[in-house]
């Protein structure tokens, strides 16, 4: 794909119930669609049951081997292997579907498969047990829709989400309390608007000695790092998948002055803005 196109993003189709179950098959169906980098505005879990399937999200190669599960979260740039055998299940789902329930709304912010500090977490899981589940959702939501569809199809996606968060082996420190993701979920929505790390221990009603002890302790990383981490992402997405120039882009991403964001961008990387857009290019164009 040429960079200076703009990506695509895809919603979710419009279906009586936000889920639906496919076939991995589906994925070498449409190579013009998922085989190029795309953003999707809903949940994506993989289950592959043979073979492996490698997936580049975010610019990071990951590959789901046999009995392996991976969620990518509404909003990452994802491209897919179309080529490689592989067999297995694709389940789309939005927040809105899942979350029904203040105890799903909890559990979709601070498991560990869904978190954004442990983003793409690869789980290995018990075949019999998702392939059933799969085979259960799938059957209920080719009946013909009623009053009791919706409950039945969200607690079988509750149980294989459980079911996979059962395999993770949490970190303490992130169990035990959610300042950290209280944290990235304040970062997801304003870190376009404020890179000052007083405003999010403000936000959070904590100092900013403590935010800084509990991010650190929790990740190893300062809240700043975090931070800058996030914004240099998305730049580093919109650099690729955009058609906004540096400028444009530099505005976006809340600076005032576009050399702020040259020299910010630098920093971080090394790599001027237009140099990281130029290697990007000649990536995609191998």
């Amino acid at each position: 794909m040429n960079p200076i196109e703009e990506i695509k993003t895809y919603a979710f189709n419009p279906l009586p119930v936000e889920i639906e179950v496919k076939d991995l098959a589906f994925i070498r169906q449409v190579p013009h669609i998922v085989g190029q980098p795309h953003k999707a505005q809903f949940y994506q879990m993989i289950w592959v049951k043979t073979g492996s399937l490698t997936c580049y999200i975010d610019f990071e190669p990951i590959t789901i081997e046999a009995n392996q599960l991976l969620i990518i979260a509404a909003g990452q740039i994802c491209e897919f292997d179309v080529t490689t055998a592989y067999t297995g299940q694709l389940v789309l789902f939005t927040a809105s579907f899942f979350t029904r329930t203040e105890e799903d709304a909890n559990f979709l912010h601070t498991a560990e498969i869904l978190s954004l500090v442990t983003a793409n977490k690869i789980v290995s899981v018990s075949a019999c047990i998702i392939e059933h589940l799969f085979v259960l959702l799938e059957k209920e939501l080719a009946n013909k829709t009623d009053s009791f569809q919706l409950a039945i199809a969200q607690n079988y996606l509750r149980i294989v989400l459980l079911e996979a968060e059962r395999q993770v082996k949490p970190s303490p420190s992130l169990t035990t309390n959610t300042i950290t993701q209280d944290f990235y979920k304040a970062i997801e929505t304003y870190f376009k608007e404020n890179r000052n790390i007083n405003y999010y221990a403000e936000l959070l009603g904590i100092s900013e000695k403590k935010l800084t002890q509990e991010v650190k302790h929790s990740t190893g990383l300062t809240p700043k790092v975090c931070l800058d981490a996030r914004v240099i992402l998305e730049a580093k997405r919109l650099l690729s998948y955009s058609v906004l120039s540096s400028k444009e882009l530099s505005f976006t991403l809340g600076f005032d002055e576009p050399t702020n964001f040259i020299k910010y961008f630098r920093k971080h990387t090394n790599l001027t803005p237009q140099a990281f857009r130029d290697n990007q290019r000649k990536k995609n164009q191998r």
